[in-house]
């Protein structure tokens, strides 16, 4: 039986909380989706909506979410009104990750770390419309295996995918295919295993899997 951070009655709020925020900042400000949720888990307001601090899953409305996580990683922020919200799949991806959020009990860098906002807007057109128990399923495949080296040693680094990418001079989306699996680390051009292996302070051999 999975011990949620918080009563499943705040959950749906939470969710749609979520979404809005998602939605206001990839369709209404233009941000990148990815980039906005790197933004929302340094702000350390994902940690805080996670362990269900009522402040934010029952208390923020969406627009006082976005400004939060602005001014806390932008040092600004211009006011925002958010006064509905279209099914879109920005706001879809939002509702989801905090409906699997509280369902799994993972923390919200751990989900975002193997599961991309663009991986949720690949789910979209085949999920947006089931049950959210049928995606939580299709969510949970992408964990059954254990994490890569790499996504081990730079977590115990206690780097995020972007350090690592810029100490080691490495692309982000390299490292976010080497982690998910997606691109094979065993082939990996010797260069870009020299950089980061230097990067993390391990051997190379370290980060084949």
């Amino acid at each position: 039986m999975k011990i949620h951070a918080y009563d499943e009655m705040y959950m749906a709020r939470a969710a749609r909380v979520l979404g809005s925020m998602l939605h206001a900042a990839v369709v209404d400000r233009r941000i990148d989706g990815d980039a906005f949720l790197q933004k929302f888990i340094q702000s350390g307001i994902a940690e805080e909506f996670g362990s269900g601090n009522p402040k934010y899953v029952a208390g923020k409305s969406a627009a006082e979410l976005f400004m939060d996580v602005q001014l806390a990683t932008e040092g600004h922020c211009d006011s925002i009104t958010i006064e509905h919200y279209d099914r879109t799949d920005a706001y879809w991806a939002g509702w989801m990750l905090g409906r699997y959020q509280w369902y799994s009990g993972k923390e919200f860098d751990d989900i975002l770390d193997t599961v991309t906002f663009k991986d949720f807007l690949y789910l979209y057109p085949t999920m947006h419309e089931a049950a959210p128990e049928k995606c939580y399923e299709v969510l949970d495949m992408h964990f059954e295996h254990l994490p890569s080296r790499l996504k081990t040693i730079r977590k115990k680094r206690c780097l995020t995918q972007e350090d690592l990418a810029s100490k080691a001079e490495v692309s982000l989306n390299t490292i976010r295919a080497y982690e998910r699996r997606g691109k094979d680390i065993n082939k990996a051009q010797a260069d870009i295993l020299r950089r980061l292996s230097k990067t993390l302070g391990c051997s190379i051999e370290d980060l084949l899997d």
